[in-house]
């Protein structure tokens, strides 16, 4: 059985997200991450990473946790941080269990292989846990297209993700691996989920809690929406400038607070004109949005919006488009939107002439599901 999950791009919003209450427009994009489940051969789990060569690690699960047969050295307990702590959420939550062989693969996020593997950015640890939760759950008998049970999922691999990098993130990356689409998404209030935990209360009955702060809501794909995906050749850590972020925060709290207010206005004026299918306003507030952010790196001096970045932008919106970062920034992907078909194309040539990675990719319909 094969279970695949949507990578993510980050439309609007970004950084305001982490403020409750604020919204960010996201999309989910047909670069996935698979999982391969199926019986084991034995009485044991059996994990394989194919993107680290890691092959056939033995395990069981007690008390809540794997244990291997075999001592595993810091980097492989750094590679399989998310796959292990998704896998223990799952089968937590679970009342009869039984063994398993999981493969999990994120090639189509990443660039180059072996030692040379890069990241893209697009929320491969996001959309491996997905499938990972989704595919424990069906193994054990789970209908997972239902709507309560995709919510489930959300919630299951939200806590396996958000803890497993050092409890910072705002699960929109979750959201698109597991929902799918474009859409509006705010972020579940952090501090209430890590009180649940704190407070020792099982992982079954904080996923059957309503969270606080959460909100998934589809929205339509205007006419005429070209997305376009450029990669700056640079992988960036989003958990370490998230971190970085909060520190600077902590000195900073009124500029913060007043240009994530700023930013979130904005991301409610966006909603409406993508609503409206205004076209000349969503690319007048999205390049707003990349002013703000620029606004923000320059003032916290964390490097988000890099030099590639910054170039990316301009020769976007050079050809009536908005260009953008997407996410944390600092490397990784760069957007640009348009309305023009023509326009998109004379972006992706030129974004290429200055080397830049042009990822092709279009918006998924569909969140973490079964493969045919």
């Amino acid at each position: 059985m094969i279970i695949s999950a949507p990578g993510k791009l980050f439309i609007a919003g970004e950084w305001a997200i982490l403020k409750a209450g604020n919204p960010g427009i996201v999309a989910a994009i047909n670069r996935k991450a698979y999982v391969n489940i199926r019986k084991s051969k034995d009485d044991k789990i059996h994990i394989k990473i194919r993107d680290y060569n890691i092959k056939d690690l033995a395990a069981e699960f007690r008390e809540g946790k794997l244990e291997f047969k075999k001592k595993l050295s810091n980097e492989k307990q750094e590679k399989l941080a998310f796959l292990k702590s998704a896998i223990e959420i799952a089968l937590s939550c679970l009342q009869k269990r039984r063994p398993f062989q999981i493969e999990s693969t994120s090639q189509e996020m990443t660039f180059g292989r072996g030692r040379q593997r890069k990241e893209l950015g697009l929320g491969s640890s996001a959309a491996i846990v997905a499938a990972t939760v989704a595919g424990i759950l069906k193994f054990h008998g789970v209908n997972i297209k239902r709507k309560k049970i995709k919510d489930k999922i959300y919630k299951i691999s939200t806590i396996a993700h958000y803890f497993s990098q050092g409890k910072v993130g705002s699960g929109f990356d979750v959201a698109a691996s597991t929902f799918g689409g474009l859409f509006l998404y705010k972020r579940f209030n952090p501090t209430w989920l890590q009180k649940q935990i704190q407070q020792k209360k099982s992982i079954k009955e904080v996923v059957e809690s309503s969270w606080p702060g959460f909100y998934y809501k589809r929205l339509k794909i205007p006419r005429d929406f070209n997305l376009v995906v450029g990669w700056t050749g640079k992988a960036a850590s989003t958990s370490f400038m998230v971190q970085k972020l909060y520190k600077w925060r902590e000195q900073n709290k009124k500029f913060c607070k007043k240009l994530f207010s700023q930013i979130g206005n904005l991301v409610r004026n966006l909603i409406k004109a993508w609503q409206e299918e205004d076209k000349k306003k969503i690319i007048k507030l999205l390049r707003k949005n990349e002013d703000l952010l620029r606004k923000l790196g320059k003032k916290s001096k964390i490097n988000i919006e890099d030099k590639n970045l910054w170039q990316m932008s301009k020769i976007a919106n050079r050809y009536s488009a908005a260009g953008k970062i997407s996410g944390a920034g600092g490397g990784d992907c760069g957007i640009a939107i348009a309305f023009d078909k023509k326009n998109s194309e004379k972006i992706k040539r030129i974004w290429q002439k200055n080397k830049i990675y042009i990822i092709d990719t279009n918006i998924s319909l569909e969140g973490v599901k079964e493969e045919k």
